[in-house]
């Protein structure tokens, strides 16, 4: 079983509930299921691997920019992709150390360290996606077991510890910050998507749901613990939302049909992608309250990952011929 699937069209939704349970692994529910293996990059609606042939051009839509609902921002864009490798997608960097994945014949992590690639592997595993890492050079992400079950991790200087939400479902680390907090999704047995953080390294998790939302992924926190994330309404749209102090506050880039939040910083700049009136994908920051739409020039669709406190960014972008790449941008 391949680690990604298809584009998953839609994604989660606002207003928080005021309090969110602190559960126990010994707490949660004892029925047993089998989630499914939704990966990190499904939940977030990011481009799934995919061969040029598969990649189509989208058509024109309405430019919020020209409609003055938007700026523009010119970034200096370099590509990062594993040698050898059919797509590469970065998903988070610290200052030292670029994190990504690419597929071959499976999907598997790498770092790019000094202008050198490693395969990134976590011990016992079939595939794995490594999806942030903190200044501290900590990774979380998941993976796959030579049964294909589906597994979260932390990686700390090259000690495994497998994150489990106990009785049933999946764990998908998305995001990492200073202090050790972990968000990201959480499959239940019945296949529904909610937010998770978890400061104590999977010994217990906050499970969190936007009011009204059929899913809700947490994909970014920062280091005062403010989350970033997307959420699903009842017609399938998906928003972005932002949750700080016990509040829900949801946003959409002006005019698209979809918007996904993923990277938050510590000066609460969003990072994320939204999809136009004419399905084509492209980056955003959303910074207190204003969008900056950021495409890579010549590419047909640009999807950002992270926002570091540097301005770094992270992300993919399909060039002219259909080939897919991870990018770093500054």
């Amino acid at each position: 079983m391949n680690i990604h699937k298809s584009t998953f069209a839609a994604l989660l939704a606002l207003s928080l509930a005021t309090s969110t349970p602190v559960l126990s692994q010994s707490q949660a529910s004892s029925e047993a299921a089998k989630a499914t293996s939704i990966t990190p990059r499904v939940l977030l609606g990011l481009s799934a691997h995919r061969e040029p042939s598969q990649v189509s051009f989208g058509r024109s839509a309405p430019d919020p920019v020209a409609l003055g609902l938007a700026s523009a921002r010119v970034y200096r864009f370099a590509s990062a992709d594993f040698p050898g490798a059919s797509t590469s997608l970065v998903f988070d960097k610290n200052t030292a150390t670029v994190l990504g994945d690419s597929q071959f014949n499976s999907v598997f992590g790498f770092t790019l360290r000094n202008g050198l690639y490693q395969a990134f592997s976590v011990p016992g595993s079939a595939a794995n996606e490594a999806t942030g890492i903190n200044t501290k050079g900590e990774i979380v992400g998941i993976y796959l077991d030579l049964s294909n079950k589906a597994h979260g991790f932390l990686d700390n200087g090259g000690t495994f510890t497998t994150l489990n939400f106990g009785g049933g479902g999946a764990i998908e680390p998305i995001d990492i910050n200073d202090s050790g907090e972990i968000v990201g999704g959480y499959i239940d047995p019945a296949n529904v998507v909610h937010g998770f953080s978890t400061l104590d390294s999977g010994a217990s998790y906050t499970i969190f749901d936007v009011p009204g939302a059929t899913s809700t992924t947490a994909a970014g926190v920062n280091s005062s613990g403010t989350i970033s994330g997307v959420w699903t309404d009842s017609a399938s749209k998906t928003h972005g939302f932002l949750f700080s102090g016990g509040t829900f506050t949801s946003f959409d880039f002006p005019t698209a049909a979809s918007t996904t939040a993923i990277g938050i910083n510590d000066s609460n700049e969003i990072a994320g992608v939204y999809t136009d009136a004419a399905s084509v994908q492209h980056g955003f920051i959303y910074s207190a309250g204003a969008f900056t739409k950021v495409d890579v020039a010549g590419a047909t669709g640009t999807e950002l990952t992270r926002i570091k406190n540097t301005g770094q960014i992270t992300g993919i972008y399909t060039d002219s011929t259909n080939e897919q790449h991870g990018l770093v941008g500054h």
